[in-house]
């Protein structure tokens, strides 16, 4: 499974990405690919913007994770989830710099109507 990721810029525009999402210990962690200075992975970090998953449009908060022992178990969790079909991305997305570029997705309010419909803002 994915997310898509929907980050309003300083410039008023909306921009959105897929992302690989996976669960540790009932959390969920997201990673950049190309690292930290990623495009949306510096509009987010210690930020919050809007996740379009299947349980509708959430608006989410996104914590950096320094702790190694826990980045080796997201890494595990990718190679697990997604070894299988796609060994050559998962390559990627476990090498260092996507580590450093881990982010722990933590639920916010939502914003606008009910859940699964966008707002009027969004």
């Amino acid at each position: 499974m994915q997310v898509t990721l929907r980050v309003t810029t300083a410039q008023d525009t909306d921009r959105t990405c897929e992302l690989w999402i996976v669960s540790v210990d009932d959390d969920v962690y997201v990673r950049a690919l190309s690292g930290v200075r990623t495009w949306w992975h510096r509009q987010v970090a210690g930020s919050s913007a809007q996740v379009w998953c299947a349980d509708g449009i959430v608006q989410a908060h996104f914590e950096p994770v320094p702790d190694l022992p826990l980045l080796e178990r997201i890494d595990a969790a990718y190679a697990q989830k997604y070894g299988l079909g796609w060994p050559g991305p998962v390559g990627f997305i476990t090498a260092p710099v996507a580590r450093a570029a881990t982010l722990r997705v933590v639920s916010a309010p939502e914003i606008g109507g009910r859940r699964g419909e966008p707002s009027d803002t969004a």
